[in-house]
């Protein structure tokens, strides 16, 4: 019987815990900072015994990537466990009784009972995979920022030009036009005092907004004439809300700008992947979703089964069926909430009747009078989306509408 070390380590903000543990016997404890000096304590120890142990830790986000980066350079193998599964080895027992130095070695000793083979990596990542990762969550970021940036705009617009965003005769607030009129017409009196429609237009023209020629020019001078004249003020043009109206629409628009060049960024990275042109070729998939899902769901080919995309997704169902006690279904949300956001979108653009035809649309269609919920339906589109996009990046072909297979 061949003799097995483990290294279970226990990943914090600055310091890891790190037991090591022979056929089931802890045989050596020690700590180490998450710096070059603690990395080398590290490389003694995996010399110490063999050179190539089994090495096992938790994915602590931004904290475990250094000590995964120092074993990737080392050619170290090791198995990283999601917070779940690792939560799940740790706290066993009636009673809860959890510390870093406990941690390390239950991570240790439940390798050997829950992987009884040494665990093999058997697909590794092309690096730019992570970084893809890396830049949508920027993204993310900087959506999470515009977002906070209109909902505080949308406060102050109700003060000073409140008629200009109205449901019914105002503008769209989704679109670019709408922010730039903004900075230039933060209060409704500004408009008023122009008194004048050819200088209205004349100023919008001269702001030389991309996209905006005369005609644009001429309706928006138009529209916004309108909508002064009947704006009911909650300030003077004097607040200082029309400072700040200014200034957050200035925001919005920086940083749907920022977004849009992080998008470009991510596909001069990404654009030689094979699966970045087959992705576009699913009616609903344009070169920003294709990279954005590239980023989130990684290099799909390390996914055996549609199944195992789904738990890393997070659109895997619970079941709990126990004596008479049958719960309901649902979705366990465990997995990647960003690949979850980016599939629901996506499936929301490809029911859409305007849309080229899709067997997503058609299953959809079949089941929404009958169905109880639009949200499960989606969910269950979500699934058959999934299993396409692996089919299609495993088998290195393109979409085809009369090849895919249709719902029953």
């Amino acid at each position: 019987m061949i003799m097995r070390t483990i290294i279970g380590i226990d990943v914090s903000k600055n310091k890891a815990n790190i037991a090591v543990a022979t056929d089931l016997v802890v045989v050596k404890e020690l700590a180490i900072s998450l710096d070059a000096l603690g990395f080398n304590e590290l490389k003694h120890v995996v010399l110490q015994f063999g050179g190539n142990p089994e090495i096992v830790f938790e994915a602590t986000g931004v904290y475990s990537r250094r000590l995964e980066y120092f074993l990737q350079q080392d050619g170290l193998n090791y198995h990283i466990l999601n917070p779940l599964a690792a939560k799940n080895r740790i706290t066993t027992g009636s009673r809860l009784r959890k510390n870093d130095e406990r941690d390390a070695r239950r991570l240790a000793i439940t390798e050997f009972t829950e992987q009884l083979e040494p665990y093999l990596l058997a697909y590794k990542q092309d690096p730019i995979y992570r970084e893809l990762t890396d830049m949508n969550r920027y993204y993310d970021q900087l959506n999470e920022d515009k977002k906070r940036a209109r909902n505080r705009a949308h406060r102050v617009l109700q003060l000073v030009f409140a008629s200009f965003g109205a449901s019914k005769d105002g503008f769209d607030l989704d679109t670019k036009l709408s922010w730039e009129l903004l900075t230039l017409f933060p209060h409704a009196q500004i408009i008023r005092e122009i008194g004048d429609l050819n200088e209205l237009e004349n100023r919008i023209l001269a702001a030389h907004f991309k996209g905006i020629g005369p005609k644009r020019a001429h309706d928006a001078a138009r529209k916004l004439w309108k909508l002064a004249a009947k704006n009911g003020d909650a300030v003077s043009l004097s607040s200082d809300n029309t400072r700040q109206m200014k200034v957050l629409a200035e925001q919005v628009l920086a940083l749907e700008t920022a977004q849009d060049q992080q998008v470009l960024r991510m596909t001069a990275l990404g654009k030689s992947l094979p699966e970045y042109e087959l992705l576009q070729t699913i009616p609903g998939i344009g070169s920003s979703t294709a990279i954005r899902l590239i980023s989130e769901l990684g290099d799909i080919r390390r996914f055996n089964t549609r199944q195992q995309l789904n738990s890393y997704v997070g659109i895997d169902m619970t079941e709990v069926d126990s004596g008479d006690h049958q719960s309901a279904r649902h979705i366990t949300k465990h997995g990647n909430p960003h690949a979850r956001r980016i599939l629901y979108w996506t499936v929301i653009l490809m029911i859409n009747p305007k849309m080229g035809n899709n067997h997503i649309r058609d299953a959809y269609e079949k089941r929404r009078e009958a169905s109880s919920s639009k949200k499960k339906l989606i969910v269950r589109q979500m699934d058959r989306l999934i299993k396409t996009i692996l089919y299609l990046i495993k088998t290195n072909q393109p979409y085809s509408y009369e090849l895919a297979p249709q719902s029953k």
